[in-house]
C-alpha cells in the first residue's frame, strides 16, 4: 500500500514539475531606466498581439543582466527592450522602428518585418536551460 501512494506522489510530481528558463541579456550600452521581458507562449501575433505569460523588470546595470522564469516544460518566446527613458513603452520613430535597444530570443534581427514565434522559440525541456539574448 505504501509502495502504491509513493507511486502516486511521484507521477504527481513529474506533471507539475517545472523547470528553469535563464536569460542573459547582453550588450547593454545605457545604465539608465530598465530591461523590460515578456515570455510568450505560442500565440498568433507575435509579439505585439498577444500577452506575455510572465514578464520582469530589471534595472539596466553592467553590459550584461540575468533573469529567470520558472515555467512548464513547452515552447516559449522571449521579447524585451530595454527601456532608456523609463516611460514604460518601447519608443519608435515616424516609420515605427524602435529608437530603444531590444532584442529576441534566438537572438532574431527583423529585417523587414518583426519576428513571427517560430523566429524566436525556445523549446524548454524538464530541466534547466540558459539563453543569451543581445540587444540591438
Amino acid at each position: 500500500m505504501l509502495l502504491f501512494f509513493a507511486i502516486q506522489l511521484m507521477t504527481l510530481s513529474c506533471f507539475n514539475s517545472e523547470a528553469k528558463l535563464n536569460v542573459t541579456i547582453e550588450n547593454i550600452r545605457h545604465s539608465t531606466g530598465q530591461i523590460r521581458v515578456g515570455l510568450y507562449a505560442a500565440c498568433e501575433n507575435f509579439p505585439m498581439g498577444c500577452k506575455p505569460i510572465a514578464s520582469q523588470v530589471i534595472d539596466a546595470s553592467g553590459n550584461n543582466v540575468h533573469l529567470a522564469f520558472d515555467v512548464k516544460p513547452g515552447d516559449y518566446a522571449v521579447a524585451l527592450f530595454h527601456d532608456v527613458n523609463g516611460n514604460g513603452k518601447l519608443d519608435k520613430n515616424l516609420f515605427g522602428i524602435p529608437k530603444e535597444p531590444y532584442g529576441f530570443s534566438n537572438n532574431y534581427r527583423p529585417r523587414v518585418s518583426g519576428p513571427v514565434f517560430a523566429d524566436c522559440r525556445v523549446r524548454l525541456g524538464a530541466s534547466e536551460k540558459t539563453i543569451s539574448i543581445k540587444l540591438i
